[in-house]
């Protein structure tokens, strides 16, 4: 089974700044806002059933996914 310390970082962007009650959907992950309007996630998935479940997450809110990215 993996862990936390198995996992990849990814960054997920999304179009518009999210509020706090948005973001609390998205507890393990470090949010910022950037200048040109939208709210930039970066944080760790462990496996793909993961990252299933935060992409089906923010489909289910209705975001506007604009870029999805595994880190260095």
């Amino acid at each position: 089974m993996k862990t936390q310390n198995d996992a990849i970082v990814y960054e997920i962007r999304l179009k518009g700044h999210l509020g706090p009650n948005t973001l609390i959907w998205f507890e393990n992950f470090e949010a910022e806002h950037s200048p040109d309007g939208e709210t930039i996630l970066r944080g760790p998935v462990v496996d793909q059933a993961s990252l299933r479940g935060i992409l089906t997450r923010i489909f289910d809110l209705g975001l506007s996914l604009t870029l999805i990215r595994q880190m260095e």
